[in-house]
């Protein structure tokens, strides 16, 4: 009977202990920003770009990273698919450069992406590269990041 009291305290702390614990391990996704564009490999139906992409943390501990995957669009028009296999730590509230290779069909994307470029009136092209970044942190989920802009031209 003495050990009824001891359940009913477990069990009135195990739930804020738990809610507290998922608080507490809450990541935001990283920003994820592509920096430089390399063609490797070029063949008729397939091209491989290497892909370098800028990685900052937003979090105030250390993020180990697994893997990443992404797709790279241009005016809506998915150019590719990349994955990063390869682990790497970004340091809390601290940014590490990627490179990863991104494997497009040239010949089925361009005259889709030709045609949106004509629509879009001579203005700069908009990016969007979307994915997940599975970090290696025991039960924690993949983050998902998304992030679009204007294609900048160099001066």
């Amino acid at each position: 009977m003495r050990d009824i009291p001891r359940y009913r305290l477990v069990a009135l702390l195990a739930p804020a202990m738990l809610l507290s614990a998922c608080a507490a391990t809450r990541l935001q996704a990283p920003d994820v920003q592509p920096t430089a564009v390399e063609l490797t490999d070029a063949a008729l139906d397939r091209q491989r770009f290497k892909v370098g992409l800028h990685v900052q943390n937003p979090n105030d501990r250390a993020l180990p990273i697994k893997w990443v995957n992404c797709a790279l669009e241009i005016q809506g028009v998915e150019l590719g698919r990349g994955e990063i296999n390869e682990p790497f730590n970004v340091p809390a509230h601290g940014e590490t450069d990627v490179d990863m290779i991104v494997t497009t069909n040239a010949a089925a994307s361009l005259p889709n992406l030709i045609m949106r470029l004509v629509q879009g009136g001579g203005q700069l092209p908009s990016y969007r590269v979307s994915g997940t970044v599975n970090p290696d942190i025991g039960w924690l989920p993949p983050i998902p990041f998304s992030k679009s802009g204007q294609i900048t031209l160099p001066n």
